[in-house]
């Protein structure tokens, strides 16, 4: 049977990720993954019991990457520097946020596992957090950031500044530019 042949869990989460984002959870399905791997679905059964086990572990997998991304901004950066590095990063993640929000459908109620799964990400997520908050309070130090900016929101601001959909069919890195300028300069035509 040509369709149980081997998958990679990289080639795994990339489809799962293609999908989820295109579907939702409610239209992903373990049927249609195994299409888009040429596999059978007792092949992707031999390793997660269901969507939820497979959607989590993706979830955490790509936490755990987009973790090491944002900690590997080297500390003695400039600012600036660090903030561009930081842009392009939170960019090139910039599904992340979509991703994470479904976890809050799947349903975890008399799952052991699936409740610990969710509470590592929880974790996770306040993980992500430490490196760009630091690079905030750096920014407020150094004059770049008024000191009176919530932390949060400015975060937030910056987070939901970049996963804005890209309707205008932009190419990337122009919309990236101009994501970065508002981010970085505002709406206000400087004087």
């Amino acid at each position: 049977m040509g369709r149980d042949r081997k998958f990679s869990t990289f080639d795994l989460f990339l489809c799962t990720k293609k999908l989820i984002i295109q579907t939702g959870y409610e239209g992903f399905t373990i049927g249609q993954l195994a299409t888009q791997l040429n596999v059978s679905r007792a092949a992707i059964y031999k390793y997660y019991q269901n969507k939820d086990e497979l959607l989590l572990d993706f979830m955490i997998e790509e936490m755990k990457n987009t973790l090491k991304s944002f900690s590997s901004i080297p500390e003695e950066l400039p600012f600036l520097e660090k903030v561009n590095t930081l842009l392009q990063k939170i960019f090139m993640y910039k599904d992340l946020h979509l991703i994470l929000g479904i976890q809050e459908v799947i349903p975890t109620k008399g799952a052991p596992l699936l409740e610990g799964k969710k509470r590592h990400l929880s974790l996770m997520h306040r993980e992500l957090y430490k490196p760009l908050i630091h690079l905030v309070q750096q920014g407020k130090s150094e004059g770049y950031i008024e000191m009176d900016l919530p932390n949060d929101l400015l975060l937030g601001f910056i987070f939901q500044s970049i996963s804005i959909p890209n309707h205008s069919g932009m190419d990337t890195e122009k919309a990236f530019f101009y994501t970065k300028k508002l981010i970085l300069n505002g709406i206000l035509k400087n004087k």
